[in-house]
């Protein structure tokens, strides 16, 4: 299993990395909006503020053709970042010839079980199906990330995205799902039960009390 953070924000991605079960980061065109007008850069900012083993980018069409920012992307380190291309024609065979050359590549946005065909034959690293949007779109199977994971034969990963709160985390992970994305609020709220908290609370008092005494 893999927890990701789902953000471009470099504050997001600090804090992320000192919860300590954080594995790497996952970005998109609206999350690199929010941060940046020069995603290539900020994505290079990303990899120097945190040392996570994967950082997902997916090209913007802020530099002209997808291939060239996705080029320059995979260029800024190629041991940590994984592309994300769209689960369409375009964008496979874009990550058909990226796979060829070497890179490791996500098809995003797999809102159908044809997505994991797809990926497993051109080798991609990962498909990454968006969980509340299939619980919402009635064209998409409703148990979209079990689907996927049934098909698979190979090692390719299903990681869930548009996850909304720790209840979808634990739906994915228990439909298949090898890795949730998440917004730094929902990571947070994994560990944040009331019981945890006051049992650490006790402990720290009793500790406290014992060492006066």
């Amino acid at each position: 299993m893999g927890l990701y953070l789902d953000s471009a924000g470099l504050d997001d991605a600090v804090a992320a990395a000192a919860l300590g079960f954080v594995r790497g980061i996952t970005t998109n065109p609206a999350l690199m909006r929010k941060e940046t007008g020069d995603p290539l850069r900020h994505l290079r900012d990303l990899l120097a503020a945190v040392d996570l083993p994967e950082v997902y980018y997916q090209p913007t069409g802020a530099y002209g053709t997808p291939g060239a920012e996705a080029e320059e992307a995979w260029s800024a380190d190629k041991d940590r970042v994984v592309l994300k291309l769209p689960a369409t024609p375009d964008g496979a065979a874009l990550a058909g010839t990226l796979t060829r050359r070497g890179a490791r590549v996500a098809l995003t946005a797999a809102q159908t079980p044809h997505a994991m065909l797809v990926a497993e034959s051109m080798g991609c690293a990962a498909v990454i199906p968006y969980l509340d949007r299939a619980v919402r779109d009635l064209r998409t199977d409703s148990e979209l990330i079990r689907s996927l994971a049934g098909l698979r034969r190979g090692s390719t990963r299903v990681i869930a995205a548009s996850v909304k709160n720790s209840g979808q985390v634990l739906h994915a992970f228990a439909s298949g799902a090898d890795a949730v994305t998440a917004p730094l609020p929902v990571l947070r709220e994994l560990l944040s039960h009331p019981a945890s908290i006051e049992a650490e609370q006790a402990f720290a008092r009793e500790y406290a009390s014992t060492a006066k005494g």
